[in-house]
């Protein structure tokens, strides 16, 4: 039986795909508008169909990410490093989705934590070593 899955979880399993160790920086609009570009990708767009965007701003607007934020942060699960930077830990990179998405859900959330990555590079997300 599958567990109760919430929009947030959507957000958990794209950052625990990008692996232990990424980091990002701390840039709520940033990580907001990226979500949505996802949100928009028509090979992707059914992970967000629960996503509510208030798109009347200068970027695209939801509480889902902020409260995910909180949610991992809080669980210890995403690590704020020197105030600027998200780092995934092992914890999340390790997170099992098999509970809440099935199998070709799985598949399109590594497929949106790999566009994720590519879509903030520019923000500077990178690995640890």
């Amino acid at each position: 039986m599958k567990e109760i899955r919430v929009p947030s979880d959507t957000i958990k399993f794209i950052f625990a795909f990008l692996g232990e160790g990424t980091r990002f920086a701390v840039d709520k609009p940033k990580i907001e508008s990226a979500i949505y570009t996802l949100s928009q990708d028509p090979t992707l767009s059914s992970l967000f169909r629960d996503f509510i965007f208030d798109t009347s701003r200068i970027y695209p607007h939801t509480e889902t990410v902020n409260h995910a934020l909180d949610r991992l942060q809080l669980a210890g699960l995403l690590v704020m490093v020197g105030w600027k930077e998200f780092e995934v830990s092992k914890a999340l990179s390790q997170s099992d989705p098999s509970t809440l998405f099935s199998e070709a859900e799985i598949a399109q959330l590594k497929e949106a934590a790999d566009k994720f990555y590519k879509i903030i590079w520019a923000n500077n997300l990178k690995k640890v070593t």
